[in-house]
C-alpha cells in the first residue's frame, strides 16, 4: 500500500534549487503584504544574529554554517501529477523566499553563493531557454523585470495581483536589506544560512485529492473565501488536462464579480432554488454553500456535482462554460448598474431592496435575448410592487421576503409581458389576506390611500412618493426639478435634506375647521396635508399661519409651489399639462387660498390620481 502523504523536511536550497513548481488553479493570488514579510525577515535575522555575532571572526565553510541556529519555516505541500509538481499550500511563502534569493542574489559577489542562488531562482530548459522555477508560465514578465533590473521595472503595468506583489514585496526586501547596512561577509554569511540553515517540511501528496486537502488546510490557517473553496472543488474534479481551461472560464467570470463573488453564488443559487422562506436553508447556503452544493440534498443533487453522481464531470463543464459564464455577466451588469437603470437605484439605494437580483437572475434563460428587457421591466415592477404594499398598509419584511423568493419560481419561463399579471396578483392575493376579502378589483383603492399619514407610512417611503410625484409634474411642465428623486428621499442634512412639512400648523386658525382636538390631529398627520421642504432652517414653526406658510412654499417645490395662486399666471406649460390631466383623470391642480377640510379633500384626491398614473394603477 503506498502513502498518500509523504513529509520531506528540506533546506531552502534543496527546496528550490532546479525545481519547477506549478501553481494549483485554486489558489489565490501572491498576496503577502509589506508587514507580512517584514515579520518573517525579522523572525529570520534575529536567529541569524545570533549565530552570526559568534562566529562573524571566522571563515566561511560547511562547518561553520552547520553551527548556525536553524530556522523552521512551516510546511508546504505539493502534489505531483502526469510529471509536473504543483503547490497545494504554501505558495506565499515560497514566492517570498523566491524574492529574498532574487535580492541576495544581486547583491552576492560570492560566485559560487550566487550560482547556487539562480538556480534557486530559474533553471536552464535546452528548448525554452531560462524558466522561473515558480510559476513561469503566469509570472514570467513580473519576474524578468525584477530579475534583469530592466528599465521598465518601476513602470510596468501589473495585469494582475501577482504581478504587483512580485514587484512591490521585491521594493520592500531590497528596502529592508538595505536598512540593515549589511556588509559583502555578511551578506555572504546570510546567504548561506539562508540556503542551508532555513528548513521547510514538504508533504508529498500523491493521491490526487487536493481540493480536499487544501480546504482543512484553509479551516486551520488563512481563511479563504467560499467562492475561493468552491473553485478547488469544481476544477480539482476535473483532468489536470483541462484545468488550465475552465480556470480561465473561472477568472474572466470572477474578474467581473470583484468584492461580490460569493454574493453572486448565494444570490445564482437562490434564483435557482429557493422559492419559500426557510431560515435553515438561508443560513446554509449564506454561510457555507461551498460546502452544501457538496452534501446531501435536493440542491446538490439536481446541479450533480459530487463524485458519486456518473455525469459529475459533464455537470461541472456545463456549469462552468454555461451558467457561470453568462450569469456572472448578468449579475455584474445589474450590480454595476451598466446601463444606469435608475429603478435599480431606487430599489437598491432608496428601498433596501437587494432580492431584485435573484429575481432577474431567476427570470433571465442562458444568452437570453430579451435580457434587457425583462431589467428595466422587473425593475420598475418590483418598486411598483413595495410603494402598493406600502400604500395598501399592508408591507411587511418578512412577508416582502416570501413574496421575493416566491418570484424566483413565478418568473421562471415568463415573456416580459407577463409580469404584470403576476405582480398584479401577488399585490391582490396579499390585500385579500391582509383586509379579509373574498375580492379585490383593483391594488390601490382612494378610501386606503387617503387613510395614510405622517405617522402611518415609512418616512423615507413618504419622501419617495412626494419626490416621485415632484418628477411627474416637472417633466410634464418641461422645469428641471430643484433635485433628483434620489436626493429628496435620501438626504436629510439641516441645509441640503428634505424634511416632512405639515401644512396644517398647530393654531387656532387650523383647530376651529375641526370638531375636536383629535379629529385635528388626526387630519393634519393625513398624507394630502403634507409636502417637502428643503433645508430645516425652511421648515414653517409650528403655528405659522397658512397665508404665510405659502410664502415659503413659493420657493420650495412644484408640488407645495402649486397651492400658491400665482403659480398658475403666465406658466402656459403647466396650465397646458394641467387642461390635459383634467381631461384625462377628472381632476386638476388649483391655488387654495385656505387650507381646511375641503381643501385636504381635493389635494388628497388630486394626490391619489397622480400616485395611479406614476405607478399605474388601474
Amino acid at each position: 500500500m503506498t502513502q498518500e502523504i509523504v513529509p520531506e523536511k528540506q533546506s531552502v536550497s534543496a527546496c528550490l534549487k532546479n525545481k519547477k513548481y506549478y501553481i494549483d488553479f485554486y489558489q489565490r493570488e501572491y498576496v503577502w503584504s509589506r508587514e507580512t514579510v517584514e515579520i518573517l525577515l525579522n523572525d529570520i535575522m534575529y536567529s541569524f544574529n545570533l549565530s552570526y555575532e559568534e562566529h562573524k571572526n571566522e571563515d566561511l565553510c560547511e562547518e561553520l554554517i552547520n553551527k548556525f541556529n536553524w530556522y523552521y519555516l512551516n510546511v508546504f505541500i505539493t502534489n505531483q501529477i502526469d510529471g509536473k509538481i504543483f503547490i497545494v499550500d504554501g505558495q506565499q511563502r515560497l514566492s517570498t523566499l523566491t524574492l529574498i534569493a532574487l535580492y541576495l542574489y544581486h547583491k552576492n559577489k560570492n560566485e559560487l553563493l550566487k550560482r547556487d542562488l539562480e538556480q534557486c531562482i530559474f533553471s536552464v530548459d535546452k528548448y525554452s531557454g531560462e524558466i522561473f522555477n515558480l510559476d513561469n508560465e503566469k509570472r514570467k514578465k513580473a519576474m524578468e523585470c525584477v530579475f534583469k533590473q530592466k528599465s521598465e521595472f518601476m513602470e510596468y503595468k501589473y495585469i494582475n495581483r501577482t504581478e504587483q506583489t512580485i514587484i512591490e514585496r521585491y521594493n520592500d526586501i531590497k528596502k529592508y536589506f538595505e536598512q540593515q547596512s549589511f556588509g559583502d561577509k555578511k551578506i555572504e554569511f546570510f546567504t548561506a544560512y539562508f540556503l542551508d540553515r532555513l528548513v521547510l517540511v514538504e508533504l508529498s501528496i500523491n493521491k490526487d485529492d487536493t481540493p480536499m486537502v487544501f480546504e482543512v488546510i484553509n479551516d486551520r490557517g488563512e481563511a479563504l473565501k467560499p467562492f475561493e473553496i468552491l473553485k478547488g472543488k469544481l476544477l480539482g474534479a476535473l483532468p489536470k488536462s483541462e484545468t488550465e481551461k475552465y480556470d480561465d472560464i473561472w477568472q474572466n467570470a470572477m474578474g467581473l464579480l470583484s468584492d461580490m463573488e460569493d454574493k453572486f453564488f448565494t444570490d445564482f443559487i437562490k434564483s435557482k432554488f429557493v422559492f419559500k422562506r426557510n431560515s435553515e436553508l438561508e443560513k446554509s447556503i449564506n454561510n457555507e454553500y461551498h460546502r452544501y452544493l457538496f452534501s446531501n440534498n435536493d440542491i446538490a443533487k439536481t446541479l450533480g456535482f459530487q463524485k458519486q453522481n456518473l455525469k459529475q464531470i459533464q455537470n461541472i463543464k456545463n456549469f462552468l462554460e454555461n451558467d457561470l459564464k453568462y450569469y456572472s455577466k448578468l449579475y455584474s451588469k445589474i450590480r454595476k448598474n451598466d446601463n444606469n437603470n435608475i429603478f435599480l437605484i431606487y430599489n437598491n439605494g432608496i428601498h433596501q431592496l437587494d432580492g431584485i437580483y435573484q429575481n432577474i437572475l431567476s427570470a433571465c434563460e442562458i444568452n437570453d435575448e430579451f435580457e434587457d428587457q425583462k431589467i428595466e421591466i422587473l425593475a420598475k415592477e418590483i418598486d411598483r410592487l413595495y410603494v402598493l404594499l406600502q400604500l395598501n398598509q399592508i408591507y411587511d419584511s418578512n412577508n416582502f421576503q416570501e413574496i421575493s423568493y416566491s418570484l424566483n419560481e413565478k418568473l421562471k419561463g415568463q415573456t416580459a409581458d407577463n409580469y404584470r399579471n403576476i405582480f398584479d396578483e401577488i399585490i391582490k392575493e396579499r390585500i385579500k389576506e391582509s383586509k379579509n376579502k373574498e375580492t379585490v378589483t383593483t391594488v390601490l383603492d382612494y378610501e386606503t390611500f387617503s387613510k395614510n399619514s405622517y405617522d402611518r407610512l415609512n418616512k423615507t417611503v413618504l419622501k419617495y412618493l412626494l419626490a416621485r410625484i415632484e418628477e411627474y409634474i416637472c417633466t410634464n411642465i418641461k422645469q428641471k426639478p430643484q433635485s433628483t428623486v434620489y436626493d429628496i428621499s435620501t438626504k436629510s442634512g439641516d441645509k441640503n435634506g428634505y424634511h416632512i412639512e405639515h401644512i396644517f400648523s398647530r393654531n387656532e386658525t387650523n383647530k376651529a375647521y375641526f370638531d375636536s382636538e383629535e379629529e385635528f390631529e388626526e387630519k393634519r398627520n393625513l398624507i394630502g396635508a403634507l409636502l417637502l421642504l428643503k433645508g430645516r432652517s425652511n421648515i414653517s414653526s409650528g403655528n405659522e399661519e397658512y397665508a404665510d406658510k405659502l410664502k415659503t412654499y413659493s420657493n420650495g417645490l412644484v408640488w407645495g409651489h402649486t397651492l400658491c395662486a400665482d403659480f398658475y399666471h403666465a406658466n402656459p406649460d403647466f396650465n397646458d399639462f394641467n387642461k390635459k390631466l383634467e381631461k384625462e383623470n377628472g381632476v386638476k391642480f388649483e391655488g387654495i387660498a385656505k387650507f381646511n377640510k375641503e381643501a385636504l379633500d381635493k389635494r388628497t384626491g388630486l394626490l391619489f390620481e397622480l400616485v395611479k398614473i406614476i405607478w399605474d394603477c388601474k
